[in-house]
Formats: structure tokens, C-alpha cells, sequence
């Protein structure tokens, strides 16, 4: 009888001994998972907004190269001597080259077509012209710009066409809000049918 007793009570305390545990266990999991879960949530929406940026910087690069190689292969005209491109010729290869960010909206993008000369220090080039889409601001024509690294080296006096793309990014919402952001590329292109491209103004 007195062991039958010892027995139960054993088993009564191991039994809340585990239930103690288990409610441990339970709370330590609790704890755990409120603060995990913060870093986690926080690791996946920049996960997200880093691959939808890296997405849409593709296509800011892909619009940069299209518009500079369409400028580059126009067939000019001879004006007072000098190969030119009529300034809506240049204004249509602009807009063509915003479809190139499909399926992300064009309204955000804007692009900039520039002509530069390289100067005798190749390290600079002079602005010739510079047309503006989608409310870019033109460059001064006359003013002055630094190349990328060895760009100009041996160019002096030779041409360039500089396309660039401005992509106006802003974050989704998904657990907290992020500033937004400007994604750009340039690209420098030779004219092909040319040594240079005149800018045709109003034409």
C-alpha cells in the first residue's frame, strides 16, 4: 500500500515535471519565433526589392544601349557640309527605345541622346548637342563632361553618341517603405554611317 502510494506520487511529479517542460518549451519557442521572425521578414522584402531593382536595371541598360545604337546607325543628310540627323528622327528613336522596359510603366523613364567630341586631354568631351525625353534635362551644349576610364584614350577629335536612361524607382510596400530611387545607365557608341551627326533643330 505504502509503495502503491510512493508509485502515484512519483508519477504525479514526473507528470508535472514534463507538463512544466513542455509549457518551457512552448515559451522558449515563443520567443524564439518573435524574434526571428522580424529578421526574417526583414531578409525576404530585401530579397524582393533587390531583385526587382536588378530587374528593371537590366532594362535601364538594355534602353541606354537601344537608343544609342539607333542613333549611331542613322543615315544623315548633308547639311552646309556637315552629316546631319533631323531632331525628330532622334525624338522618334527615343521614344521607340521606352519599349524596351516593358512590362515595367515607361512613365518613370527618361533618356538623354548627347553628341560629344573628345578633347585633346582625352579624358574630356565636349557637349555638340543633347536632346532631352521625357523630362530629362538636356546637357549645355559647349559644356564640358568627363569620360569613362580610357574611353577617350586616342580619340581625340572623334565623335561619340552618349544614350542614357534615368528610371525613377520606388520600392513596393511589402513590410516597410524604402526612399526612392533613381536607377541610370549611359552607353558610348561611334556613329556608324558618320564621323559625326549633326542635330537638325525643329526638323
Amino acid at each position: 500500500m505504502i509503495r502503491s502510494r510512493i508509485l502515484s506520487r512519483l508519477s504525479r511529479s514526473v507528470s508535472q515535471a514534463a507538463m512544466a517542460l513542455r509549457d518551457d518549451a512552448r515559451a522558449t519557442a515563443a520567443v524564439e519565433t518573435a524574434l526571428i521572425l522580424p529578421v526574417a521578414m526583414t531578409m525576404f522584402a530585401l530579397l524582393v526589392y533587390g531583385a526587382e531593382a536588378f530587374a528593371i536595371q537590366r532594362k535601364v541598360t538594355l534602353t541606354a544601349r537601344t537608343v544609342t545604337d539607333l542613333i549611331t546607325q542613322s543615315t544623315p543628310t548633308m547639311v552646309g557640309g556637315h552629316p546631319s540627323v533631323a531632331q525628330s528622327s532622334i525624338d522618334t528613336d527615343l521614344g521607340v527605345s521606352s519599349s524596351v522596359l516593358t512590362p515595367y510603366t515607361a512613365a518613370n523613364l527618361s533618356m538623354l541622346a548627347t553628341e560629344v567630341l573628345v578633347n585633346a586631354d582625352q579624358v574630356t568631351a565636349t557637349v555638340q548637342w543633347s536632346e532631352p525625353y521625357n523630362g530629362a534635362t538636356a546637357r549645355a551644349t559647349g559644356s564640358t563632361l568627363t569620360l569613362p576610364t580610357g574611353l577617350g584614350t586616342g580619340q581625340q577629335g572623334n565623335y561619340f553618341i552618349l544614350g542614357e536612361a534615368f528610371y525613377n524607382y520606388t520600392p513596393m510596400n511589402f513590410f516597410f517603405p524604402l526612399s526612392a530611387m533613381t536607377l541610370h545607365d549611359a552607353i558610348y557608341l561611334t556613329p556608324r554611317q558618320a564621323p559625326s551627326l549633326a542635330m537638325l533643330v525643329g526638323q
